[in-house]
């Protein structure tokens, strides 16, 4: 039984029945002197689980009949289910496949949990511990919102978020370096744009092009060289004096330089990533 249930019982008596009583376990609800017999009983002041109806019959003269039934309470569960976060840390810098897992309880029982990155659902897990493994580098490099949703069988849900920043940069603009001034006017009409690694490239991965933006419009293609270490540097000549990408040669001011690294990870798959931007001031 569950929400408010009406109880009715037929009474008859050689004189006539005075009232009927109703009863909760030992709690009285209250009492109707008229056929139909009748109580609203509210269920859900009441705990879960089995208990036992009482409809008491009197009459004019003090007799009394009794019947009793049993009946178990069973109201829609409303208690929506806790989820707090495990891993990663709030705050963390994560890359490669991040192992994303909760802690989730419910007063009857978790159904699943829901795993989101920013607005795309990622997975979910019916058992717990709660885990779902996330492929960082399917995303942008930066800060995201991470959302574990937990749900119980009845629908109640639950929500924890978690701020993380994506760091998958393989490579990073070495120069030029923030802040510097190029362009016919700084002294500097060619500028070299160098991609060198940032960290240590995972095993099995394969740069297959790479490519340099100016203000978000493509420039050119930087060619692969060996640095004086050995390492593998990317290298593109940045005439100022020419129009490319979103580079004016005739108008000063900022210009961002990013570079989009196009490489094959261990599994073979093609991954696009953006490095960080560089901002340089342009003087004609």
């Amino acid at each position: 039984m569950s929400g408010v249930e009406t109880l009715e019982v037929e009474a008859s008596d050689n004189v006539g029945v005075a009232k009927v009583e109703f009863y909760a376990g030992a709690t009285k609800l209250g009492e109707d002197d008229t056929a139909p017999y009748q109580w609203n009983w509210d269920t859900t002041r009441y705990p879960e689980g089995p208990i036992t109806l009482r409809a008491r019959a009197l009459d004019g003269a003090g007799n009394v009949s009794e019947a009793q039934l049993e009946v178990t309470v069973a109201n829609a569960d409303k208690s929506p289910p806790t989820v707090a976060w495990r891993n990663p840390p709030a705050g963390a810098q994560v890359s490669g496949v991040e192992t994303l897992e909760v802690e989730a309880s419910d007063n009857v029982g978790v159904a699943k949990v829901e795993f989101y990155a920013g607005a795309t659902k990622l997975g979910e897990d019916d058992t717990a511990p709660y885990q779902w493994n996330w492929d960082t580098t399917r995303y942008p490099e930066g800060p995201i919102t991470l959302r574990a949703r937990a749900l119980d069988g009845a629908g109640n849900v639950s929500e924890a978020q978690l701020e993380v920043t994506v760091a998958n940069a393989i490579f990073r603009i070495t120069t030029p370096a923030d802040g510097e001034q190029v362009g016919p006017g700084a002294g500097r009409e060619i500028v070299t744009v160098t991609i060198g690694l940032n960290g240590t490239v995972p095993a099995g991965v394969r740069v297959n092009r790479v490519e340099v933006y100016i203000n978000g419009l493509l420039a050119g293609t930087a060619s692969s060289q060996n640095a004086g270490d050995g390492s593998q540097i990317f290298v593109y000549a940045w005439d100022t004096r020419s129009q490319v990408g979103g580079h004016d040669p005739t108008a000063s001011g900022d210009r961002v330089i990013t570079a989009k690294v196009s490489y094959t990870n261990a599994e073979g798959e093609t991954v696009d990533t953006f490095t960080d931007g560089v901002r340089v001031t342009y003087r004609p």
